[in-house]
């Protein structure tokens, strides 16, 4: 399972600390994790959903491109903590503790000792990447995002697929100022027995081409679901009859709606682009792409 956390974050670009994950899910029960866990499965959400486009055009005959995308969440205060329902008298649980981006854990006393939950890895920020490729005819537009199986240890495997499709709009409407287009997104990523990630979304985006440089924004909804599986193991004897159980949670990331505004510069094959997301977290993203 280390290994397994730690590859995922070597995918992620790298979080310190993040490969201890397994050991602080295991002290937490069901709906206790979904807590804890829900923000970092926003950000996957987030990430996945991003850096889709970078112009409402879409060529009305042929088009190629490879894309490499890099994006950086950064993470809401309110993203850092939560308050866990305790169902034992006497303890107050009015002081949060930490999520999975959250400092040091909680210790909450009461008439049964203290019952102690797990640190966060401390951090405000997650960096992703995401290669693609696009494919357009005929004013229709295919991405796909893609890695193929990995084998991270005995039993898990990593693989990850994505596909968008996006149509123009402005190509009916004749002498439209801007360019109009509207895109619907899918993603996945899977480490078998371990995590599932599930992520939509549809946006209509506008732009405007002035020489070499591209204005571009536009709306999009989205929605994701993060499901992990782990060992429950109860640190505070509070559950004896769950310790050792095998837990799956089903998380849904608080993502919703988003707004993008950006810009590109294109010189000659070369696209550089770099945007910003208001959703309910901040996504910075760039790319580099190679349009033929």
């Amino acid at each position: 399972m280390k290994k397994v956390l730690t590859f995922v974050i070597a995918f992620s670009l790298s979080i310190p600390g993040f490969a201890q994950l397994e050991d602080r899910f295991g002290f937490l029960t069901q709906s206790e994790v979904e807590k804890y866990v829900q923000p970092f499965g926003t950000s996957l959400g987030m990430a996945f959903n991003s850096a889709s486009y970078y112009s409402a055009k879409v060529p009305d005959f042929f088009g190629f491109s490879i894309s490499f995308r890099g994006m950086y969440i950064m993470i809401p205060d309110d993203d850092l903590t939560f308050t866990p329902e305790i169902k034992r008298s006497g303890y107050d649980t009015s002081t949060p503790t930490a999520t999975v981006y959250g400092g040091e854990g909680t210790a909450y006393y009461g008439p049964d000792g203290y019952i102690a939950y797990p640190p966060g890895i401390d951090e405000s920020a997650l960096p992703f990447a995401i290669p693609q490729v696009s494919a357009s005819f005929m004013g229709t537009e295919v991405m796909l995002r893609y890695l193929p199986s990995i084998q991270l240890g005995d039993e898990e495997d990593l693989s990850m697929f994505g596909l968008g499709v996006k149509h123009s709009i402005s190509r009916y409407i004749p002498l439209l100022p801007v360019d109009i287009a509207v895109q619907f997104l899918y993603n996945s990523l899977e480490i078998t027995n371990v995590l599932d990630l599930t992520a939509y979304a549809f946006n209509a985006h506008a732009s405007k081409t002035f020489g070499v440089f591209t204005a571009y924004g536009g709306l999009q909804y989205e929605t994701s679901s993060f499901d992990i599986e782990y060992t429950y193991t109860d640190p505070n004897g509070t559950n004896p009859a769950l310790d050792g159980t095998k837990i799956k949670a089903s998380i849904d990331g608080e993502n919703n709606f988003r707004f993008t505004f950006g810009g590109a510069l294109k010189l000659s094959v070369l696209v550089i682009n770099a945007d910003l997301g208001i959703g309910s977290q901040l996504v910075a993203s760039s790319g580099l792409t190679f349009e033929f």
